[in-house]
């Protein structure tokens, strides 16, 4: 189900209608607090309208999706403005990831749906057990995850498995590298990487390639590490610069996201706000 076109600029407020479309600035949280540094006003400010199990993701371009408890997905512009929502079955239980024109969302009902950049339904993938993990994309586009079977899946652009291969319980990843390689860590730390559709798996006291993030962190292209906090803070520190926090609402906060094309870091809370912020002017570079 797709809710009609409806933009909504930022810092102007709509009411949130009955059918689950979202409000984009009439948030009920406490004000910014600034206990270490200036906060710059945030880029914008969005209520998904339902609570979220999943932080936002952000496409290439910096429009942010973002899925919520009771089924909806929203995209927002970079500019913060609304585009679209559709109903999905299910609840939204991952990061929403996008490549090669797609959006990609895994639900609790064990369906992976790949959406258009206009909103509409392109393929539903009902993989053989739920998704145990978080999505990530490689290089040439195939989306892969970890299922409760505990075998990992890879699915091509038009949603057939390109892979499966046995894995164990996921602790970190998958995780897309620099060079577009795919990355995962199971429970005994044994670690897998695919490259050029090449699996090489490696033993717990191997040398790696790729160091995974820390829970609830993001480091920045510019060397910025943004920390959320179950008590609704967020942390920023390295790039040289004394650390500093904010609060930003009582609810917990997600692992944030990066948008490179806007230039500013994608927080989101369990109580459905989305917030995008720019670096404190002595942050920035």
């Amino acid at each position: 189900m797709k809710t009609g076109p409806l933009f909504i600029w930022p810092f102007v407020a709509l009411p949130c209608l009955a059918s689950g479309q979202p409000n984009a600035t009439s948030v009920a949280s406490p004000p910014v607090a600034q206990p270490c540094c200036e906060l710059q006003s945030p880029r914008f400010r969005f209520d998904a309208g339902a609570p979220l199990l999943a932080p936002a993701g952000v496409a290439p371009d910096g429009t942010v999706c973002v899925g919520t408890a009771d089924g909806y997905i929203h995209l927002i512009g970079a500019d913060g403005s609304y585009r679209w929502s559709y109903s999905v079955h299910g609840a939204v239980a991952r990061r929403p990831v996008f490549a090669g024109e797609l959006w990609y969302i895994a639900t609790s009902a064990e369906r992976i749906y790949a959406l258009t950049r206009s909103g509409t339904l392109h393929w539903v993938f009902k993989p053989p057990a739920g998704v145990a993990s978080e999505l990530a994309t490689d290089a040439s586009g195939v989306l892969y995850f970890v299922a409760s079977d505990r075998f990992l899946y890879g699915l091509t652009g038009q949603g057939g498995i390109s892979l499966r291969a046995q894995f164990g319980v996921p602790v970190a990843g998958p995780s897309a590298a620099p060079d577009g390689a795919i990355w995962l860590e199971n429970a005994v730390g044994s670690r897998l990487s695919i490259r050029d559709h090449v699996v090489r798996r490696y033993a717990p006291d191997a040398p790696h390639e790729l160091e995974f993030a820390t829970p609830n962190t993001l480091r920045d292209p510019e060397g910025r590490i943004w920390s959320a906090t179950a008590t609704g803070g967020l942390g920023l520190s390295g790039a040289g610069s004394e650390p500093c926090s904010f609060t930003l609402t009582s609810s917990p906060l997600f692992t944030p996201a990066w948008s490179a094309a806007a230039h500013y870091v994608v927080v989101s809370a369990r109580s459905g706000l989305v917030v995008a912020l720019e670096p404190p002017h002595h942050w920035a570079r």
